[in-house]
């Protein structure tokens, strides 16, 4: 394009020089049309521009993050002439489109047309737009190139991922059920002390022989039922201070995270409750799938910039009471407010377990992280190229 705009303007001026020099019909034919070539070329990009059409859809335009849905693209010359160089530029930052290349190129005669049917992915949680960024026209003679921006771009809601997980390798086996020998999820029963008389069928341990041999008859003793197991999620919202991709990366991780956690246990009948500051702490109480599906909903416009840190959210919550709950906190950094309120968790008789989003491999992180897992915490580190389900049931390492 350099070489050809070089030649134009050298046209110009030596058809202007042959003009002055030696005159005539022909000499300054020559020079107009030097001239005329580049305003044509440009009034051609403009006019192609406003000319050509492009069409582009999806079947579903609220969507879940990593799923691949359809997608489909046409551009079309619906003029009487040829269109040449244009350069389809599509969006790629957040979006992955199978089979394409970040522009192409195309060629259209006159009613032709191109189409493409392939398939979307969008690969973070939000709402943004995808497809078409931006259209390049250029004209005959590589004089001008024009990039105009599209200004109906596809615009999706994109929900976040929900794993499913077949075991939690961070649940201390008090309350995991893969554990069946020791504790479950499941409501247990409990022996009390008040008794009644003896039905068919009842469990014949459950008989309470002193007290038969004294009636002459059979007495059962009652039982009631122990409270289910809880857990207890606090999601930190906190600012992320990274890269623009890191940021995206980071929140994802945390949402993601929770919602895998909170699914396995109302998947399981067990209670939990998700705890986090988006213009005032929140406490969501997740009983049922019913529940969990509320939860999800909302979570596609959660905004990260809370005002009360996790480590407070956790003081909070240790003023109930709590004894026996399984914590498990999901943040990016690690500071001494948190480590104080772990260890006052951990006093109080509970389990506690830190899912670490974050690269930080510095001797300070090193350092704190040591000295919470010293106190009885337990700490996963999830960086940006992890996968959280590896991370969550196990398949690697405590950091």
């Amino acid at each position: 394009m350099i070489i050809t705009r070089l030649l134009s303007v050298l046209f110009i001026i030596g058809s202007g020089i042959f003009a002055s020099y030696f005159g005539g019909n022909i000499s300054y034919a020559l020079f107009y049309l030097a001239i005329f070539i580049p305003v044509i070329s440009f009034l051609y990009t403009v006019y192609v521009y406003f000319r050509f059409k492009i069409y582009q859809s999806m079947d579903n335009y609220i969507v879940v993050k990593g799923d691949w849905n359809n997608y489909s693209f046409v551009i079309a010359n619906e003029d009487y002439i040829a269109y040449r160089n244009v350069k389809v530029n599509f969006l790629h930052d957040k979006s992955t489109i199978k089979k394409t290349e970040e522009t192409m190129e195309y060629s259209l005669l006159p009613s032709d047309k191109e189409r493409m049917e392939t398939k979307l992915r969008c690969n973070y949680r939000g709402e943004y737009s995808v497809g078409v960024d931006s259209i390049q026209v250029t004209d005959f003679l590589y004089l001008f190139s024009i990039n105009y921006p599209i200004t109906s771009k596809l615009k999706v809601l994109v929900m976040p991922r929900v794993l499913s997980l077949e075991q939690l390798g961070i649940a201390p086996s008090l309350i995991d059920s893969k554990n069946p020998v020791r504790y479950s999820n499941t409501v247990e029963e409990e022996l009390d002390t008040e008794i009644r008389k003896y039905h068919p069928g009842d469990n014949k341990k459950r008989i309470h022989w002193k007290a038969s041999a004294k009636v002459n008859e059979l007495i059962s003793r009652k039982y009631h039922q122990k409270p289910k197991a809880e857990v207890v999620l606090f999601m930190d919202l906190a600012t992320i201070t990274q890269d623009e991709l890191g940021i995206v990366i980071a929140e994802d991780k945390i949402i993601e995270s929770v919602l895998a956690i909170a699914s396995y246990y109302s998947s399981r009948g067990t209670p939990s409750h998700i705890i986090y500051d988006m213009e005032g702490v929140k406490q969501m109480p997740i009983y049922n799938k019913r529940d969990f599906n509320a939860f999800y909903k909302t979570c596609v416009k959660i905004k990260f910039g809370a005002k009360t840190s996790v480590g407070e959210l956790i003081a909070r919550r240790l003023q109930r009471g709590d004894d026996g709950i399984f914590y498990v906190i999901a943040t990016t950094k690690l500071t001494r407010e948190l480590y104080l309120s772990s260890l006052q968790a951990l006093s109080g008789g509970n389990r506690l377990c830190i899912l670490l989003v974050s690269d930080d491999v510095s001797e300070a992180t090193n350092g704190m992280v040591e000295d919470m897992k010293k106190a009885g915490a337990d700490i996963y580190q999830i960086m940006a190229n992890d996968e959280i389900g590896d991370i969550l049931t196990g398949d690697v390492s405590v950091t």
